[in-house]
């Protein structure tokens, strides 16, 4: 059967990450069921990805972590990528609002998968790099990170947090339990996968965010280069990946029948070599980024992040740091011009 009689779920596919991966399996032949939490979401989605019209249909699925929730979607699709996650604006209580909703929206939809969806062999799950790092033991200089590893954090240690871990061990959680179920539910018949990226960066998927409305990573950089900083802010997570390269990811792990995780990083990150390239590449921006001290890196000696698995199974490659950062600059200014635009 070719790519393009194959049917893909993918939830979470108006997010950041989400919208390159659409691009990327209806680019490559198959036809895409997005899942979006309302009406506005699902025309603006639809608008975004006008050139494959024909192969793209949506589905509203309001919250994620209702039982029952993912059963319509699943019904007739040959595969699945969930990377929906559980949307909140204010974390008030780490298990109400984090643990219990991160880990019965990716139980739910595995479970609505064997008992609505027959035809599903694969199913790929967007994890984290926060499911397999130990981020109390801070840069931890000389330590490789690869994908036997798991975050230490605990049920009652996330519930308990206030340093700030909580989402990272509601990711941990979340995804150990998508591999207990496969691994002790009756009735699976599909392989699992998991991608865990680190911090993802790169240009928004052309006409899917605004200024007034970017993602965390997005707005992360835009603030090195919208005037608003005198000083280069300090590097938290010295790892990234390009944004291009997650979707591809899920594309190619979906497309190999190993049940593995999968850990993608393009290489080290750093904020003050992030404003030296701006400000030596993008003449318009030199005025606009802090100085810092140039060449100079913000962050000490640090982890490494082994993605030889990612390498050798998926056949990716991933972009280089230059790539990533020159695209998000050129993309923003993009963004701002067109806004001048339509304000006039």
């Amino acid at each position: 059967m070719s790519n393009a009689r194959k049917l893909i779920l993918i939830t979470g596919g108006t997010g950041f990450i989400g919208n390159h991966t659409v691009s990327q399996f209806l680019l490559n032949g198959y036809r895409v069921r997005a899942t979006v939490r309302n009406q506005d979401s699902c025309d603006r989605f639809l608008s975004i990805h006008w050139r494959h019209r024909d192969s793209l249909e949506t589905l509203i699925v309001a919250d994620i972590t209702r039982p029952g929730a993912f059963d319509a979607a699943v019904k007739d699709v040959d595969g699945i990528v969930h990377m929906a996650s559980p949307f909140t604006y204010k974390i008030t209580d780490n298990e109400k609002d984090l643990i219990v909703p991160a880990i019965n929206g990716t139980k739910g939809i595995l479970q609505s998968t064997v008992s609505f969806a027959p035809k599903v062999k694969r199913v790929v799950l967007t994890s984290s790099f926060a499911s397999i790092a130990d981020f109390s033991k801070g840069l931890r200089p000389g330590h490789v990170y690869e994908e036997s590893q798991w975050s230490p954090l605990t049920y009652q240690a996330t519930k308990d947090d206030k340093r700030g871990l909580a989402y990272a061990g509601s990711k941990k959680l979340a995804e150990e339990a998508a591999w207990q179920f496969v691994e002790t539910s009756p009735g699976v018949n599909f392989s699992l996968a998991t991608i865990n990226p680190t911090m993802v960066y790169g240009p928004a998927f052309p006409g899917s965010a605004g200024l007034k409305h970017l993602g965390q990573s997005m707005s992360e950089i835009y603030a090195l280069m919208d005037a608003s900083l005198n000083e280069v802010p300090p590097t938290m997570l010295p790892a990234f990946v390009d944004v291009r390269d997650v979707a591809r990811a899920h594309l190619l792990a979906f497309e190999t029948d190993n049940p593995q995780r999968f850990l993608i990083s393009g290489g080290d990150f750093d904020k003050q070599k992030v404003c030296d390239l701006l400000r030596d590449q993008i003449p318009e921006l030199k005025s606009r980024v802090p100085v810092g001290n140039p060449g100079k890196p913000s962050i000490g000696e640090h982890y490494e992040v082994d993605c030889s698995r990612a390498r050798s199974i998926l056949g990716i490659e991933f972009r280089p740091f230059n790539e990533t950062f020159l695209d998000m600059g050129h993309a923003f200014l993009e963004m701002e011009n067109a806004e001048k635009e339509s304000s006039l």
